[in-house]
């Protein structure tokens, strides 16, 4: 548990699980869905051939999300992933997805990630 989110993360290696699990709760903080009572995040690390991650919304409430990163990519890609598909969680868990999410996505994602980076997080 990270303040009210459950986050399970399975899968990849034992310092990508690291990697993802100090990502996620930094976005968490970030992107205020550490204000939220309630959030599930079912986060999974595997190898992807056609795409770098994805995040779906789970049930009705918007409130639990499967994310699943791929393991094949470079530390600062796979990182920036985690920031990506967080920033989908957020657009989800706030209502503020509106046809296409992934402008906001990609045009804030390495932003966000340098942040990351230089608040020596990881």
């Amino acid at each position: 548990m990270i303040g009210g989110t459950k986050v399970r993360i399975q899968g990849g290696k034992a310092h990508q699980r690291d990697y993802a699990q100090k990502t996620v709760a930094w976005c968490l903080k970030r992107l205020k869905l550490d204000t939220l009572r309630t959030l599930d995040l079912d986060v999974r690390l595997k190898p992807l051939d056609d795409c770098c991650g994805w995040c779906k919304p789970q049930g009705e409430s918007n409130r639990a999300f499967q994310i699943v990163i791929g393991t094949n990519q470079t530390l600062r890609n796979f990182v920036m992933t985690v920031v990506h598909e967080m920033i989908h969680v957020k657009q989800y868990a706030r209502g503020e997805w509106l046809m296409d999410g992934e402008p906001e996505a990609w045009g804030t994602q390495e932003i966000l990630t340098d942040e990351l980076w230089k608040g020596d997080v990881l």
